[in-house]
């Protein structure tokens, strides 16, 4: 028995967030005015996507199997 492959919309939640996760990472070994406005700009957005994405996956989830 073969485990089922993780749904596409998961993969991506999760590159995102180490995407931000890797931004805010930056700026906690450095912090300069480019480090900072990296984070501002780049990092707190694909934190929250990735955050939306993984939300609307459960949601999915839930629906297909009858709890919500």
């Amino acid at each position: 028995m073969t485990p089922e492959p993780s749904p596409r919309l998961l993969r991506g939640a999760i590159a995102l967030t180490v995407a931000g996760l890797l931004v805010t990472l930056a700026l906690l070994v450095r912090e300069t005015p480019w480090t900072l406005t990296a984070f501002m700009f780049l990092g707190q957005p694909l934190l929250a996507l990735g955050f939306v994405l993984f939300a609307w996956q459960v949601i999915r989830d839930l629906r297909r199997t009858g709890l919500f």
